[in-house]
C-alpha cells in the first residue's frame, strides 16, 4: 500500500482577511438599509445601492471563498490577493443579477450563464498562475537571445 501523502499546509483564515470582511460586510450591509429605507429611488440613491451592495456582498463572500479553497484545494493554498479576488467577482456576479432583475431581464437561464462564464474566467486565472508559479519564489529565466538552434538556420540561408 503507498504511503498517505502528508495534508498540504492550510492556514487558518488571516486576521487582516477578517478584518477586511468584517468591516466590509457591516459598512456595506448597513450602506444598503440605509439607501433602502431612508432614500426615494432617484438615480444617484440607486448608483449608491449598487456601490454599497458590492461592498456588502464582497465582505459577506470572503469567508466563504476562504473555506471553500480550504476544503476542496488539494495542492498550494491560494494567497490572500486571490481570496479577495474570487470575493470580488463573486460580488461582481451578484450585483449584475441584481441589476438584471432591477430590469425584469433576469431568467434562471441567463443566471446560470453568467455563473458559468464567472467561473470559466477564474478556472483560466488559476490555469495561467498555475502555469506562471516557481517553487521557492524564483522567478523563471527569460532571456532575450535567441536560441542556438535559430541562430545556426541563419547562418545556413544564403544572402539575397
Amino acid at each position: 500500500m503507498p504511503p498517505k501523502a502528508a495534508p498540504a499546509n492550510k492556514p487558518p483564515f488571516p486576521a487582516s482577511l477578517f478584518l477586511m470582511a468584517a468591516l466590509f460586510a457591516l459598512l456595506g450591509w448597513a450602506g444598503v438599509a440605509g439607501v433602502v429605507f431612508l432614500t426615494l429611488p432617484f438615480l444617484g440613491p440607486r448608483w449608491l445601492f449598487f456601490f454599497a451592495l458590492f461592498i456588502a456582498l464582497t465582505g459577506s463572500a470572503l469567508p466563504v471563498v476562504w473555506y471553500l479553497n480550504r476544503r476542496f484545494t488539494a495542492e498550494r493554498f491560494p494567497s490572500e490577493g486571490v481570496l479577495v479576488r474570487e470575493a470580488i467577482e463573486a460580488a461582481s456576479l451578484g450585483v449584475f443579477l441584481v441589476w438584471l432583475q432591477a430590469g425584469r431581464m433576469f431568467t434562471a437561464f441567463l443566471g446560470w450563464i453568467f455563473f458559468a462564464a464567472f467561473l470559466a474566467v477564474e478556472l483560466l486565472l488559476r490555469v495561467y498562475e498555475h502555469s506562471r508559479w516557481s517553487p521557492a519564489g524564483e522567478e523563471p529565466a527569460i532571456t532575450d537571445q535567441p536560441e542556438a538552434d535559430s541562430i545556426e538556420a541563419e547562418e545556413e540561408l544564403p544572402p539575397d
